[in-house]
């Protein structure tokens, strides 16, 4: 490196990080790239790209630990994050069939899931600027994609770097397939048009679609060519170097932990929404009153930086089928499981989508916000909104004390637009030490209230419907001090026990440098030339999806943005 001087230094060669290096060297191929990772490089590794590996809690984890969580009886919740080139694309989990983690280190992330149109609308509203609503990332949604079937041209993409998959494409059919989808069918919830929920709406019934190329897991820098791109590891920054002449901040560079400092005239953060808004405290932005705790100058007093977090909190459950000999589930006897399309991805087809209640809805923001809200305009009363994922498992995830066997299916219960929102603060100013991450979940009498309506739901699945009374014989629970079965008689006390003990995280956290607060609709710091922030902590809103396909896409765009800038 020497004493070069880099049009663009990215820091963080994670999910964001390593699309936007890619795309900015395609569009300015005579600029100096510089990408430092503070992980590994991960190219080489096709362990990786085993489907049943999950890569959690080891050399490619940051392997955070949450505050305590009030709402989950004070529980601190272990937060997995991807180190290493590819960043959280790493330790997606996109198949169950050999998993041996805890339960809370399951869910799905391999999901490809766009979200509904409205998310994005919103989006867009808040921060005033429509390339940010459905309309205006859908080119880069396209662009991202190598979707399984050409019938949507207008929707979906076709040779994107991110080979898209799911049930139908593979050939998978389970033995549950048809009797879930009549228990579906026989609750009301809809049949999305051609069973895909990437198009803009999703409310309904729809194909899981998963980033699988034949099974094998995709990750950022697998996918997107760094030819052209210097590339560092095993490099933690310290902080943003910013020049002050009179009252203009501009970035000079940064300054690596060891002291080194690296010249740049473009200094992007992509560190993920726990280490962005880190590295812009630890540069000198952020709430000054925070800052001075930790004696780091303040040089832009923006409070929101750390603030806004918001993430998906998830609910699985266990249930017990009648007459499991008859091989439902992966893990019996049935050689239909031996077939090899059942090796290339979760052992789920269905992916349903719903709203909930509205008049216990405005009672719970009536709670919140002190009066009753105006159904014509409020954000989440005025038009359907996706509040709530459910997903059948034809697997019995394994948790301490329910035994993995063929005898369960598991469900997993997601709350989508939640109303709370948590933060991410220093614990030092020191860069080794991770931050102070707050989730605070279900902090607000609506999203509790979302929450007991989808486990009312599955329950209602499971214990009501055809479906139920043929196959499933009652729920599992593990054996912990007041973990009781839910039945459909449960009332709001006894769900909310339940989610208390048993609710964990999906990893889908945003927000901590939202757009509209922290950084505008270009991506560029409030107060600082020459620095951006590209990575889910922009997100202003919660989005009803998985939060892979929605940062692909942002990215994306952000590199055509930063591009045409600098």
């Amino acid at each position: 490196m020497g004493s070069e001087t880099y049009d663009h230094i990215i820091v963080g060669g994670g999910h964001s990080g390593c699309v936007l290096a890619s795309r900015l060297r395609q569009y300015k191929p005579d600029s100096k790239i510089l990408l430092i990772e503070a992980g590994q490089d991960t190219r080489t590794r096709t362990d990786i790209l085993q489907p049943n590996v999950l890569n959690l809690g080891g050399e490619l984890d940051w392997a955070y630990h949450t505050e305590p969580v009030a709402s989950l009886g004070g529980r601190s919740i272990p937060y997995n994050a991807g180190k290493g080139l590819g960043g959280g694309t790493l330790i997606n989990s996109g198949s169950l069939s050999d998993i041996e983690q805890p339960v809370a280190n399951t869910e799905n992330k391999g999901g490809w899931t766009r979200g509904s149109a409205s998310d994005y609308d919103e989006w867009a509203a808040v921060v005033g600027d429509e390339r940010w609503s459905y309309k205006g990332q859908l080119p880069y949604m396209r662009k991202t994609e190598a979707w399984y079937e050409d019938s949507k041209p207008e929707q979906h993409g076709n040779d994107g770097p991110i080979v898209v998959a799911s049930a139908k494409s593979a050939g998978r059919k389970f033995p549950l397939t048809d009797p879930i989808a009549k228990g579906w069918d026989e609750l009301g919830v809809p049949v999305l048009l051609d069973l895909d929920q990437n198009s803009g709406d999703n409310l309904g019934r729809a194909y899981i679609c998963e980033a699988r190329r034949d099974g094998k897991r995709q990750h950022s820098a697998g996918v997107y060519p760094l030819d052209g791109v210097e590339v560092i590891v095993d490099t933690l920054v310290k902080k943003v170097v910013i020049e002050k002449a009179g009252s203009k901040l501009s970035v000079t560079g940064v300054e690596l932990a060891d002291g080194k400092v690296i010249a740049g005239k473009n200094v992007i953060s992509s560190g993920g929404t726990i280490r962005s808004p880190q590295l812009l405290l630890l540069s000198g932005i952020g709430a000054t009153a925070h800052l001075k705790e930790h004696g780091i100058e303040a040089l832009v007093d923006l409070p929101e930086v750390g603030q806004g977090l918001h993430d998906h909190v998830s609910l699985y459950q266990f249930w017990k089928l009648k007459n499991p000999e008859k091989g439902y589930t992966l893990g019996s006897n049935n050689p239909l499981f031996q077939r090899p399309e059942f090796a290339k991805g979760v052992p789920m087809d269905w992916i349903v989508s719903s709203d909930i209640p509205h008049e216990g809805l405005a009672k719970a923001i009536e709670k919140d916000e002190g009066q009753a809200p105006d159904v014509t305009t409020h954000r989440l009363l005025s038009k359907f909104r996706t509040q709530i994922e459910t997903v059948v498992l034809y697997f019995k995830i394994p948790v301490p004390g329910v035994t993995p066997d063929a005898e369960h299916l598991t469900t997993l219960t997601i709350p989508f637009l939640p109303t709370s929102r948590g933060s991410v603060t220093l614990k030092s100013a020191d860069p080794n030490e991770g931050p102070r991450v707050d989730l605070n979940y279900l902090a607000t009498g609506v999203d509790r209230y979302v929450l007991r309506e989808g486990l009312r739901q599955i329950t209602r699945l499971m214990l009501q419907t055809e479906f139920g009374k043929e196959y499933i014989a009652g729920e599992s629970v593990p054996p912990l001090p007041g973990m009781e079965a839910v039945s459909l008689e449960d009332d709001d006390g006894k769900l909310d026990k339940r989610i208390e003990l048993a609710a964990v995280t999906t990893w889908h956290c945003a927000g901590t440098c939202a757009m509209g607060k922290v950084v505008d609709s270009e991506l560029r710091v409030q107060g600082v030339e020459g620095l951006y922030v590209v990575d889910a902590s922009v997100i202003p809103v919660p989005l009803s999806a998985h939060i892979q396909a929605p940062v692909y896409a942002l990215a994306e765009q952000a590199a055509a943005i930063i591009a045409r800038q600098a």
